[in-house]
């Protein structure tokens, strides 16, 4: 049992996390790690934004290829996906849960924190607090906060007909990485882009002070559930064109985080000028028009092999 996270106990290893979290500085931190619950001060017209997303052992990673640092990294980082998803949103705190079985190795847990510190300290987003519990397989869950101004907030279901649906990040690339993974491979950039998406605060502050974007979603689920969604949440229908779309391997098998989003054609050129990185997917289209079919494909948890 040397070694493991019996051996250490829950005392000890709350020890670690109080000792890598608990002297968390940011100005909207009142009270963080060692309460029962921590304390948050947003500034004045400020809506809270809340959002939540888990790692779990058997869906999304392998212990036998994992690596638990940077499982601490994409933990923190789809969370924050999220967040970017609103819009004009800025990260404020994270709370962290995890379970381990008790002969898990010492270290999985310590590389994880490690993860964990690592993009706290890059995003300056603390982790304000979490839970700790017994697991027969490995789970990690987190809460991500967020403030905005609510004029800053962008929806998936404002979508009008004649949008031209509208991407920014990478596709393909983390289900490169996760082959590569399987494979055998540990490093490269499709296995950093699989353990460490990029969330896009930048490209969704920029859509959401402009009021380029009328609606918005990360890219999670893949490309075409991405769009499915925008359409069916604006009760519209979509137009798919890939012929101009920087793709990387499979582009709906979800994973990269990156945005999709729609604007009005009269606004195109201005997004362009802002985000020259955007790319066109395609159009939204009236459900009673010639493209009333929605895509198809994409991630989806409880589908039936």
């Amino acid at each position: 049992m040397r070694g493991t996270l019996a051996s250490l106990g829950e005392k000890g290893l709350l020890s670690l996390i109080f000792k890598k979290f608990g002297r968390s500085r940011h100005r909207g931190l009142v009270l963080g790690p060692g309460d029962d619950a921590a304390v948050l001060r947003l500034a004045p017209g400020r809506v809270l934004v809340a959002t939540q997303d888990d790692l779990a052992e058997g869906t999304h990673f392998e212990t036998s290829w994992a690596d638990f640092r940077r499982l601490g990294h994409k933990l923190f980082r789809i969370n924050l996906s999220d967040l970017a998803a609103m819009g004009g949103v800025e990260p404020v705190g994270v709370i962290v849960s995890a379970g381990f079985p008790a002969d898990a190795p010492r270290r999985w847990a310590t590389d994880f924190l490690q993860g964990l510190s690592d993009d706290a300290k890059s995003f300056r987003t603390p982790v304000v607090g979490g839970n700790l519990s017994r697991s027969e397989r490995v789970f990690f869950s987190m809460t991500a906060l967020g403030a905005a101004l609510p004029g800053r907030i962008i929806r998936r279901s404002t979508a009008y007909a004649g949008d031209v649906i509208t991407g920014i990040g990478p596709l393909g690339r983390a289900a490169e990485g996760l082959k590569a993974l399987k494979a055998g491979v540990r490093t490269g950039p499709e296995v950093r882009a699989f353990y460490e998406p990029m969330p896009q605060f930048r490209p969704a502050k920029v859509l959401a002070e402009g009021r380029l974007a009328t609606s918005l979603i990360d890219n999670s689920d893949g490309l075409a559930r991405s769009v499915a969604l925008l359409a069916e949440e604006s009760g519209l229908g979509a137009e798919m064109d890939l012929s101009g779309v920087p793709i990387q391997g499979d582009p709906d098998a979800g994973e990269d985080y990156g945005l999709v989003f729609t604007v009005r054609p009269s606004r195109w050129a201005a997004l362009r000028r802002a985000l020259p990185e955007a790319y066109r997917v395609g159009r939204m289209t009236s459900r009673k028009g010639k493209g009333k079919g929605l895509p198809s494909g994409g991630y989806e948890h409880f589908h039936a092999s």
